[in-house]
């Protein structure tokens, strides 16, 4: 685990000490999201909106969960934000078939989800309501929002992940790992628990002339391969991959193969290396299934796959 994830999953003592000391400025945090929830003006597109969120810091398998989401769905619109892109503004970075930009201006998450056959469009944008806008214009049947609980001013049917793996402490940011307080659990539509209402599946094959690299939020997810390569190295969340250093740390142990997932494969596609992508799945419970088919028959006839 990094540190970070040690704080806020499993806290040492001075870990604890600090997260109590950082209370103050966790009672500022809630009162900022507070007001945000209550003074935005609200928006209804009076067509189907599904968010995917979480309530934790980062990595809760909400990309996954909205690819096998739009999988029942034809027509299906991604729209996120795209962290640590180099672009601004709103980007269409999928219509159709086609992949409108590179993946240093969409983002890394934004161009996974683009490369997948089932999803119809992919847009960038920090405006969701923009992006939204565009996506319908598009032609979109249903936009599913990714990372966007929080956007309360938005009329939309919310899914909150909750992953096995929870924080130590019920704490806000930055004395735990929540984003907004616990109790906004009862705004959500929907809180899809891993093991009950949908289960993860990843594998890949042993590969002793692979190491393992990934730049993925709470890589300890990844744990059940650590064993498969012959190294691991674990980047900050969104890293941005340099050529040189991942030749060196192939040459450092004498491998050809750079084990990763399909996240860290976008964003290094075009280096050239012996790739092995670790395959990450979700797979939707019925039940669940038969809610969302619920909600996107409220405005239409449900068209699923």
């Amino acid at each position: 685990m990094t540190w970070l994830d040690c704080y806020f999953f499993k806290p040492n003592l001075f870990q604890k000490i600090l997260a109590f000391l950082l209370l103050p400025l966790s009672l500022v945090y809630v009162v900022f999201a507070i007001l945000n929830f209550h003074l935005r003006k609200k928006v209804d597109f009076q067509k189907p909106i599904i968010s995917v969120g979480n309530l934790s810091f980062g990595g809760n398998s909400k990309t996954p969960f909205c690819k096998a989401v739009a999988k029942e769905f034809e027509g299906s619109f991604i729209v996120l934000r795209g962290y640590k892109r180099k672009s601004k503004g709103l980007v269409i970075v999928k219509n159709d078939t086609k992949i409108l930009c590179s993946v240093k201006e969409s983002g890394d998450e934004a161009m996974e989800y683009a490369y997948e056959e089932h999803i119809k469009g992919v847009i960038v944008s920090k405006n969701r309501e923009l992006g939204i806008t565009k996506a319908f214009e598009l032609g979109a049947k249903i936009v599913i929002l990714d990372d966007a609980f929080s956007k309360f001013h938005i009329k939309k049917f919310d899914i909150l992940l909750q992953s096995q793996v929870k924080p130590y402490f019920n704490f806000v940011l930055p004395s735990g790992a929540y984003r907004l307080p616990k109790f906004y659990e009862k705004k959500a539509n929907l809180i899809a628990e891993e093991g009950r209402d949908f289960y993860t599946h990843s594998f890949t094959k042993e590969n002793p002339n692979a190491i393992l690299v990934t730049a993925i939020a709470k890589p300890f997810r990844l744990y059940e391969h650590f064993i498969k390569a012959r190294a691991c190295y674990f980047f900050s969340d969104h890293y941005e991959f340099k050529k040189e250093e991942l030749q060196a740390l192939l040459q450092k142990h004498n491998c050809d193969t750079l084990m990763l997932t399909f996240k860290d494969f976008v964003k290094i596609k075009d280096f050239g290396f012996k790739c092995q992508v670790i395959e990450l799945h979700i797979e939707l419970k019925e039940h669940l299934k038969q809610e969302l088919r619920k909600y996107i028959g409220s405005f239409y006839a449900f068209s699923g796959k």
